[in-house]
């Protein structure tokens, strides 16, 4: 865990730096216009993302965060060490996933949480249900799991995204870098997890209920193959005949067409409603 935060941290602190110096660049200012002379040698430690732990070992302290805002005309010290934009926008999703990664190791249950999560996007439910329950000859191959899933990681961002960026300004816009680690850490367990279990809520877990359904419908199907392979086909013609005379095997296959007819039409429906899919027309 530490390991994955100490390389987000790394680059959040390789960011800020990268935006004092951009920042200064861009107004033509000299060192002395934005700190004192006794600050500015920790500006230029700043800068280079030199951190020194007698001096700066969260890169900015209040002092210098206070002259940086000021002078370098920063909107306030949030936008400072996290950017606006697409700056953000790209932190935050490095956050999210990183979060995930972390919660995954962390246990079973965290695991799980995901997983129902990732079970929203529906093409993921049945693949999943499919490389599960499907009778070998029809599973999807581990490749299309692990394609159908990276969508399903993209689904659930764009689905938490606007309240990520809301729970982490709450959180973060009156923290500056000290204790950054243990902060993110937080945020991660605490945040993150809420998140998902109201993005879960939200949606009334729609996902678990249809990947349910979708695994028992294929589950009967590779029933009725393995019946029908382990009979042989001798036993087509003298197969049991139903209530009203019909073979046995074409009344199940009513029951699987129906059944594939209704995994396509909750795909179609989601696909249909969920702006996911306008946003990313490819996965239409």
């Amino acid at each position: 865990m530490d390991k994955l935060i100490n390389k987000l941290t790394e680059k959040i602190y390789q960011n800020i730096s990268q935006r004092v110096l951009s920042k200064k660049n861009k107004l033509r200012m000299k060192r002395f216009q934005i700190t004192d002379v006794n600050s500015v040698q920790l500006l230029s430690n700043v800068m280079h993302n030199k951190r020194i732990n007698n001096r700066n070992p969260y890169l900015l302290n209040s002092k210098i965060t206070f002259d940086i805002v000021t002078n370098l005309k920063f909107k306030s010290s949030y936008e400072l060490i996290w950017g606006e934009g697409e700056e953000l926008d790209s932190i935050l999703s490095s956050i999210f996933r990183t979060g995930l990664k972390i919660l995954q190791e962390q246990s079973d249950k965290n695991s799980k949480l995901i997983e129902n999560c990732y079970l929203e996007y529906l093409p993921y439910a049945k693949a999943t249900a499919g490389f599960e329950k499907a009778f070998p000859p029809f599973k999807p191959d581990i490749e299309d799991v692990a394609y159908a899933q990276s969508i399903a990681d993209a689904h659930l961002y764009y689905g938490v995204s606007e309240d990520l960026k809301n729970a982490h300004k709450k959180y973060f816009e009156d923290k500056e870098t000290k204790k950054l680690l243990q902060n993110i850490s937080n945020f991660i367990n605490n945040e993150i997890t809420k998140l998902l279990h109201q993005y879960l809520k939200d949606s009334d877990n729609q996902g678990q209920r249809a990947y349910k359904i979708m695994s028992e419908i294929m589950s009967y199907q590779s029933d009725n193959e393995f019946d029908s392979i382990s009979h042989g086909p001798e036993w087509y013609p003298h197969q049991p005949l139903t209530n009203s005379k019909r073979p046995l095997m074409e009344v199940r296959q009513e029951v699987i067409d129906a059944g594939n007819k209704y995994i396509d039409t909750i795909i179609n429906e989601q696909k249909e409603l969920d702006p996911f899919y306008m946003d990313y027309s490819c996965f239409m």
